[in-house]
């Protein structure tokens, strides 16, 4: 296995991610085709076998039982200190908003529930699994920045967004200078940049986990929309 550092971080990961989506239990949560949890384990423990060290999970993953699967496999087949764990969280559901509760105590409810499931005290990397249009961009990077502060995660992400979007929350990240982390140039080719809303790409990135090739983001995808119970 190869191993590399997550653009300017200090995250040592394998340059081969385990994505956990198709953990966890079948009967709850939006897919119907993931695995159960000895079959979960196997494949974890496998991974762990090769060299793989990097984990990628989220909360709205079949209801926070791939969050469950993830942590309990690792625990037993792992040292904490040698594995990067990835998870993500969800956008307030609308009940949450009739409820009065603002995307920061959203955020830590979110994050003390995945840790809850990982059975951890901290992520290696927190992300903004996709972007809340209900929510105002300074209560999530706030939000995330108390996370941060908190030692509940080492580094924070973004995924699911448009260019402008996280040119939007690195600006508001680089005018309160707090909680930034710092990193290389990424260049994208004309092909890679051919389905974005514009032809934006921000400096200020930690590093880039994947990206979907052209003909995969085209394709039709069905998307949470944050009602999940959790």
């Amino acid at each position: 296995m190869q191993y590399t550092k997550l653009g300017s971080s200090d995250l040592n990961v394998s340059r081969i991610c385990m994505g956990c989506m198709g953990f966890g239990d079948a009967k709850s949560g939006q897919h119907s085709w993931t695995v159960d949890e000895e079959r979960s384990r196997e494949i974890i423990k496998q991974g762990l076998s090769l060299g793989i060290n990097f984990f990628d999970t989220a909360i709205g993953y079949q209801s926070g039982t791939s969050e469950q699967y993830l942590g309990r496999a690792l625990r037993d087949y792992a040292k904490r200190e040698e594995t990067i764990v990835a998870t993500k969280f969800l956008p307030r559901t609308q009940e949450d908003m009739e409820k009065g509760i603002t995307g920061q105590r959203h955020i830590e409810r979110m994050i003390d529930k995945s840790l809850t499931n990982l059975g951890m005290d901290y992520v290696d990397l927190y992300i903004y699994h996709m972007w809340d249009y209900q929510t105002p961009l300074y209560e999530i990077m706030e939000g995330l920045n108390h996370v941060v502060k908190a030692g509940k995660a080492r580094y924070i992400g973004i995924s699911n967004c448009f260019a402008w979007q996280l040119a939007k929350a690195n600006a508001l990240a680089e005018k309160e200078g707090e909680g930034v982390s710092k990193a290389v140039d990424l260049t994208l080719g004309g092909a890679e940049l051919a389905y974005l809303e514009e032809p934006y790409v921000p400096h200020a990135l930690v590093g880039v986990m994947a990206q979907n090739t052209v003909a995969a983001a085209k394709e039709t995808h069905v998307w949470s929309t944050g009602n999940q119970k959790i």
